[in-house]
């Protein structure tokens, strides 16, 4: 995988405002694309930015291990979703989406403020 050193100049037409050195969507894409399939149950896809299956968000002491402080589940409420505050306790910050494993279900509401967290979540020192 490419690491930050190797990513395009920003294009000015896919520019966001944000961070410096925050990559653009086109970056983000072109990064993704050149990665290699992965079989495990989480990556690191950005510095300190992991994502997981439902057996990484279930495993609270492998969550603790790997320094996880937050979780964000694209499904919460789903059958076989265990997440939430309760579960994880004070030492890990939840956030759920409530979305369905539907092709109607418009999943569009939730990006700004799953961004959010993941944002506030980065910009925690340590």
């Amino acid at each position: 995988m490419a690491d930050e050193d190797t990513l395009p100049s920003a294009d000015p037409e896919c520019s966001s405002p944000g961070l410096p050195g925050t990559p653009t969507v086109k970056e983000l894409e072109e990064l993704l694309n050149t990665g290699r399939p992965s079989c495990n149950h989480v990556d690191e896809v950005w510095p300190n930015l992991f994502l997981g299956d439902l057996v990484t968000a279930h495993n609270r002491f492998g969550l603790w291990k790997m320094g996880i402080s937050h979780v964000l589940n694209a499904a919460h409420g789903m059958i076989f979703c265990k997440g939430s505050h309760g579960f994880y306790g004070p030492s890990i910050e939840y956030y759920g989406v409530p979305a369905h494993d539907l092709p109607n279900f418009d999943l569009s509401p939730y990006f700004y403020p799953a961004a959010e967290f993941i944002h506030k979540a980065l910009s925690i020192p340590g």
